[in-house]
């Protein structure tokens, strides 16, 4: 299992604890942020049943890593909207091209949903370091794209509350290699 953008590894904290995961590895571009991640996961002191099948490497996901390849799915948790738009294609590559797991989750903001968070203006991001946010319309067409261009079906779904005017807050892809 492969958590490509991990940042502090939230999600490799829970699938350690799962035992069908036989290799986790989180990668992300930042090394403070893996930093963090060895220190939340306390890799210091796991127990060897769980040290073993985990690592946490420092890599980028818009540059082929060999590394990547061989695994059975992939998770890209609010990871996309990071991404500086020009480097989308790159990314694409990269995960369904290259390391081209059988299993693929993408999930990203629904910027719709923004206006019904408190605080937040219409038109605003959810995050400074956001590049772009899409609505759902715009995730399904890339999506959908992404998944005629390098071979797989996938299924958009919604994450979170839906509100009928907006969706959900969080819009996710599931891709599943043709073949697999």
């Amino acid at each position: 299992m492969l958590d490509l953008g991990c940042g502090e590894c939230r999600l490799l904290q829970l699938l350690v604890q799962d035992s069908t995961f036989h290799e986790i590895v989180g990668l992300d571009v930042s090394p403070a942020a893996l930093k963090r991640a060895e220190k939340r996961l306390h890799l210091d002191r796991l127990p060897s049943s769980h040290a073993g099948r985990l690592r946490l490497l420092h890599g980028s996901l818009t540059y082929r890593d060999r590394r990547l390849q061989g695994y059975d799915a992939a998770a890209i948790v609010e990871v996309l909207e990071h991404l500086d738009r020009s480097r989308l294609a790159s990314f694409e590559r990269v995960v369904f091209e290259f390391t081209r797991p059988p299993l693929v989750i993408v999930t990203t903001p629904n910027v719709e949903s923004n206006p019904r968070f408190v605080g937040l203006a219409d038109g605003r991001l959810r995050n400074p370091d956001h590049q772009f946010e899409w609505t759902r319309n715009e995730f399904s067409a890339w999506a959908h794209d992404v998944s005629l261009r390098f071979g797989y079906q996938v299924r958009i779904e919604g994450v979170g509350p839906t509100d009928p005017l907006v969706g959900s807050p969080t819009q996710m892809g599931v891709f599943m290699r043709n073949g697999s």
